[in-house]
């Protein structure tokens, strides 16, 4: 999870699922991610989950926040 975070810092939960899923075989719930990252000291954003779910909504928001931030 850590690796993931390093190389991508705005990923999101679900990206995370999905690449634990193809690169170690593991099912893990999002809810596991989660409270695994925050115990290990990572803090994450929050957006509305229609936004993470909406693949060109979440398009949008990464553009933005590599513009603004």
């Amino acid at each position: 999870l850590e690796s993931c975070i390093e190389r991508q810092p705005d990923i999101f939960l679900t990206e995370m699922q999905d690449q634990l899923q193809e690169i170690c075989g593991v099912d893990i719930s999002i809810s596991t991610i989660s409270s695994t990252i925050r115990r290990r000291g990572f803090t994450r954003k929050k957006i509305h989950p229609s936004v993470e779910r909406d693949k060109n909504d979440r398009a949008a928001y990464k553009m933005f926040v590599g513009e603004h931030f």
